[in-house]
């Protein structure tokens, strides 16, 4: 069995000795193997499982012994036979040369690699040097390793077996059935070549210190660009929302001198949208007014229309009567949908809220920090005296 390799696990052990990036696909019991045309008598019953990067075969009797597995990268070319008679279904692997897929050192790290199958080392991710490959020929009589051009052992003059180095055919016999989506996902699995995807690797040292910041870093740039298109595109989904808005508040008016009003379930549907930010108008923005004192007064008038509601809506402040800044700004900016506020440009806004306000709206740093906002309802003055009621009325 050239170019298979020993992989002693159990069928129920396999997913625990999988490579980090390596993913199970499929297994199929009571398969046989054959050399070429030749049975291989000691793997006559097994179960093959089928990887990502590698096809198994995990003898049912002798699990730790004669189990092996095949790198797909060395899968040159698959043929299925659908059996006849009392000839089970087989598949049949055309391998190609694998010597360097054996055993190694890494050279940098020392780091005893047994099971590579992208040819980098497992610690330190260190690609597998060509020199590497151990391509010696051992003599069948006194085990000696030969140069792999010698017709003879060096050391005691037995003929030594020529290496094959044209593709070698393996079978693999289906008793049980099942053939046919085995190779399927066998096909699906060779198309899709995930041993020469580059995946992220689990390794030590400097070189993965490295890596880790260098994947965790890489999707900033992006975010930050989408960032950068929503807040291009917040002028014109504005400009829509209060185009929409003046169409309908000329509709109303219109049918208001005749005398009617609009059944429109499609202008019900935009007026809706429209209020369910929380705005009386549409989001204001710094190049809708001449100077940025009038911007952050705007904002106040809008920011106190989200607080003290009107006759058709309750605000944020009608129950509670206070709200920290935090949870004002996160309301407010989730309201406006698209121009968003800054917490500088709010705290601008807030030094208007006491004149635009009716009642007025006031900021209150607590003890604590915490900065929240409210209405006269916690003022000093109406505070003390809610307190100090009971007191009086029990006095008198």
């Amino acid at each position: 069995m050239e170019r298979w390799e020993r992989w002693g696990v159990g069928s129920a052990e396999v997913a625990a000795h999988l490579a980090p990036t390596e993913a199970l696909v499929a297994r199929q019991g009571g398969v046989g193997m054959y050399d070429g045309s030749e049975k291989v008598p000691d793997m006559s019953c097994g179960t093959l499982v089928l990887t990502t990067h590698r096809l198994a075969y995990v003898d049912d009797a002798r699990p730790l012994d004669q189990s092996r597995y095949v790198r797909l990268a060395l899968v040159q070319q698959t043929e299925h036979y659908a059996g006849f008679l009392k000839s089970s279904p087989k598949i049949t692997l055309l391998l190609r040369d694998g010597r360097e897929g054996g055993a190694w050192t890494c050279r940098v790290c020392a780091f005893e690699n047994t099971t590579s199958l992208d040819g980098r080392c497992a610690l330190c991710g260190v690609v597998r040097a060509s020199e590497d490959v151990q391509e010696s020929v051992a003599c069948a009589a006194c085990t000696f390793l030969n140069h792999p051009t010698l017709p003879r052992c060096e050391l005691c003059e037995t003929p030594l077996p020529k290496a094959r180095t044209g593709p070698l055919a393996v079978k693999l016999s289906f008793r049980q059935g099942g053939d046919k989506p085995f190779y399927a996902h066998l096909r699906a699995t060779l198309l899709a070549k995930a041993w020469k995807t580059e995946a992220a690797r689990v390794a030590a040292g400097i070189d993965g210190v490295i890596s880790k910041d260098t994947h965790a870093a890489a999707p900033a740039p992006d975010a930050f660009q989408d960032l950068e298109a929503l807040m291009h595109q917040a002028r014109s989904m504005v400009d829509l929302a209060s185009s929409l808005r003046t169409q309908l508040e000329r509709r109303e008016r219109l049918l208001a001198q005749d005398g009617r009003t609009s059944h429109d379930g499609a202008d019900s549907m935009i007026h809706s949208a429209l209020v369910q930010l929380g705005l009386a108008a549409p989001a204001v923005t710094q190049d809708m007014v001449q100077s940025e004192a009038e911007y952050h007064r705007e904002l106040a008038r809008e920011l106190s229309h989200l607080l003290l509601g009107d006759a058709t809506r309750d605000g944020l402040l009608a129950k509670r009567k206070l709200l920290a800044l935090d949870e004002v700004w996160g309301f407010w900016n989730r309201a406006r949908g698209t121009a968003l506020v800054s917490p500088k440009v709010m705290r601008a806004a807030i030094a208007h809220l006491p004149d635009v306000a009716e009642p007025p709206i006031a900021l209150r740093v607590l003890s604590s920090g915490l900065s929240v906002l409210h209405t006269p309802h916690y003022d000093d003055a109406v505070f003390d005296a809610r307190i100090l009621a009971p007191a009086v009325s029990s006095s008198t």
